[in-house]
């Protein structure tokens, strides 16, 4: 039991009062600082017997500087009455109790009790050190983020903003309440109206989500987002987010800019290919028509060089065709009119064309395509192809060589490989063999050609959603081999 035969009157009443209550009560002497009374509630709240704490030092228990420096005062003289002073105390089991404490004063002057009622405040406190956790967490990401954020309440007073805010609207370091804050923005606008509908449009309808661009009067072009902010699933205030989109919008214009110089140039071309179609081929139908005749009328010792004549027209006639045609493609002026193609059938067609070809540089050709090998592809453009790809392998062949035409299926594409047995093309060629005007190995070689034949039929193949490849070994051969899609899903993939 406590011993209270030395308490004066004033400290007997409030031991009665407290024996039987629930907060903490410790009466401490002044001059020791050694706990004279302790209620069953104090023993509670630091773990330990009530009468355990009797005669035991209040330092034993205090555990904050704030504690210290109050026996410091009651040390001096300077003891006084207070009301929701903090304090920590040490539990029994280590752990720490935050408290908040109503001191009273009582007794003699000269020798003090003094009357300590403690509220155990530790699920307080750990709520507030986890709010101001959660708040520099907040504070931190805000800081982190490399847009700017200004944040209001729903009637538009500015509640926060970011470091990368103020520096976006020129006011980093300056000393501005809210009002001048978006005074600050609207006044850096090269149109202020988008801002103020906006902040209209929000204050209106607070659960509404807005985008807008801004122009500022310095030339950069800032994106704003407006969002609300929620609690408890009610809005309490705005969310503004700044991203500086400059660079997007400058690029944007620059590939407008760019788009509409395509446009320009494809016009041009087009207007190029219709004149040169009329202007070329028009004069030189008339020189062929001309030295046809000459041909048929002259001695042989002139007819020589009007068959010269001919020759280099039909010549220079089928140049201009490739080159306009290559053009055309290139302008996306193709009209396709894909359908199931039976590849069988088309290459034996296109054998029967090529024929004098083949006869001409003693190839012998053949295939090992089934009837059932379909490709959906534009017929006309597809024959173009497979007749380029059978003339440049008998072209390009040695005499008594081969060229074999196979198919397989590649996925949801048809492959056709021609495989000849010419002389092969350097692999450091390869990555030219599709340029326009380019003719690898033709040093070594009297075969005419212009060099677009290979580079307009990839192009052909390409818009058909399929494409042409090549593998080689010099002295050996090369094999090309065109792959076209085998249903419309492709073609529809295109058009979008």
């Amino acid at each position: 039991m406590n011993d209270t035969s030395q308490l004066p009157a004033d400290s007997l009443i409030l031991q009665c009062l407290a024996q039987g209550g629930s907060t903490a009560m410790l009466l401490v002497s002044a001059a020791s600082r050694c706990v004279v009374f302790a209620n069953s509630a104090a023993g509670r709240l630091l773990g330990v017997d009530a009468e355990a704490l009797r005669g035991r030092s209040i330092s034993d228990f205090e555990a904050s500087l704030e504690d210290m420096f109050f026996w410091e005062e009651v040390a001096s003289g300077q003891a006084r009455d207070a009301d929701r002073v903090p304090g920590a105390y040490r539990h029994a089991n280590g752990s720490t109790v935050h408290v908040e404490k109503q001191i009273r004063v009582l007794g003699d002057p000269t020798a003090p009790l003094i009357a300590l009622n403690l509220t155990d405040v530790t699920a307080d406190v750990a709520r507030a050190d986890e709010t101001a956790e959660l708040a520099s967490l907040l504070a931190a990401t805000l800081e982190s983020i490399a847009d700017g954020v200004l944040v209001t309440d729903l009637s538009g007073t500015l509640r926060n903003f970011n470091r990368r805010f103020a520096h976006m609207f020129g006011i980093a370091g300056r000393e501005l309440d809210g009002p001048a804050v978006m005074a600050a923005v609207r006044d850096l606008l090269a149109d202020p109206v988008p801002w103020r509908a906006l902040l209209a449009a929000v204050a209106d309808d607070p659960q509404a989500d807005s985008v807008i661009t801004l122009v500022l009067a310095d030339g950069r072009y800032i994106e704003c987002a407006a969002r609300p902010q929620w609690l408890r699933k009610r809005p309490v205030g705005r969310l503004f987010t700044f991203s500086d989109v400059t660079d997007s919008k400058r690029y944007e214009a620059a590939l407008v800019a760019a788009r509409e110089a395509a446009d320009r140039a494809n016009q041009a071309k087009s207007a190029f290919i219709a004149s040169m179609n009329h202007e070329l081929k028009t004069p030189l139908n008339a020189i062929l028509g001309f030295a046809d005749l000459l041909r048929a009328d002259l001695p042989p010792a002139e007819a020589e060089f009007a068959e010269h004549i001919y020759t280099a027209g039909q010549h220079l006639l089928e140049l201009i065709g490739d080159v306009l045609d290559l053009a055309q493609v290139e302008a996306g002026r193709v009209d396709l009119h894909p359908e199931n193609l039976a590849m069988e059938a088309l290459l034996d067609e296109c054998f029967t064309m090529t024929a004098p070809v083949a006869s001409r540089y003693g190839v012998t050709l053949s295939h090992a395509v089934a009837a059932d090998a379909i490709a959906c592809a534009d017929r006309r453009r597809t024959r173009q192809i497979v007749i380029n790809l059978i003339s440049n392998g008998c072209k390009y062949n040695r005499p008594g060589g081969a060229l074999k035409v196979s198919a397989e299926l590649d996925g949801q594409q048809l492959k056709l490989n021609f495989a000849d047995t010419g002389i092969g093309i350097e692999a450091g060629d390869l990555v030219r063999i599709f340029e326009p005007f380019t003719r690898v190995g033709a040093s070594r070689s009297e075969v005419e050609g212009t060099g677009l034949g290979l580079a307009h039929s990839r192009k052909l193949a390409n818009l058909m959603g399929g494409d042409i490849s090549v593998s080689s070994v010099p002295g050996e051969g090369s094999v090309f081999s065109l792959t076209l899609p085998i249903t419309m899903e492709r073609y529809e993939t295109l058009d979008d």
